[in-house]
């Protein structure tokens, strides 16, 4: 997927994106994973970039304008999630 701005959200309640600094599948990269998040399910869906700031850029013109930072107890990898 080039860009989140191609992504229909009508099917999901509850849209979130999770943000992740270098996962284990993308270990040189930022990654935003769109979750269903009225049901905690991540989706297939994703974007990679090498900065948080491209990471940021796109999920912000997809409309999304609540970020969230990691909290205690959640992944190390997890550096953000976004909410419309």
């Amino acid at each position: 997927m080039e860009s989140l701005r191609q992504v229909d959200f009508s099917d999901l309640s509850f849209p979130a994106i999770a943000v992740y600094k270098n996962p284990k599948d993308y270990p040189d990269a930022y990654v935003a994973r769109v979750w269903e998040g009225a049901r905690n399910l991540p989706t297939n869906t994703l974007i990679k970039r090498e900065t948080l700031q491209e990471i940021r850029k796109d999920i912000k013109a997809a409309g999304f304008t609540t970020r969230l930072t990691r909290t205690e107890g959640e992944d190390p990898v997890i550096a953000e999630t976004w909410l419309r």
